[in-house]
């Protein structure tokens, strides 16, 4: 298939398609003449790097756990995976604390105004 229907099935803009190219994470794409000719394995691949960027891994991580041509460290992304998973977790329980001080301060500041309305 040509890069248009690989970025069709992918999900993925050409650009990010030849961008992958040109920074090694996408490697030996056959040619016809001018034209790349991906394979089905080329789709699940590039779907496999879309999804690990959603998930926060960046291209340059994801170059660097590349061991062939369609495949990654698989125990190496997993333990990425597991550390993205506990910032992910340290971040909740951050948003959480600052949600209770949002709500004492709300609540610290209605009082004041319900103070000030009952004097008047």
């Amino acid at each position: 298939m040509y890069i248009g229907e690989m970025a069709k099935r992918s999900g993925v803009s050409i650009k990010a398609i030849r961008h992958y190219e040109r920074i090694g994470l996408l490697t030996n794409i056959k040619r016809q003449g001018s034209y790349r000719i991906y394979e089905n394995a080329d789709v699940e691949f590039v779907t496999l790097i879309k999804r690990a960027q959603l998930l926060g891994l960046s291209l340059t991580q994801l170059k660097d756990l590349k061991v062939t041509r369609h495949d990654l460290n698989w125990p190496v992304v997993m333990a990425l995976l597991e550390d993205k998973k506990q910032q992910v977790l340290i971040a909740i329980a951050a948003l959480r604390e600052q949600e209770k001080l949002l709500e004492y301060y709300h609540q610290d500041i209605k009082n004041c105004l319900d103070r000030l309305d009952s004097t008047l």
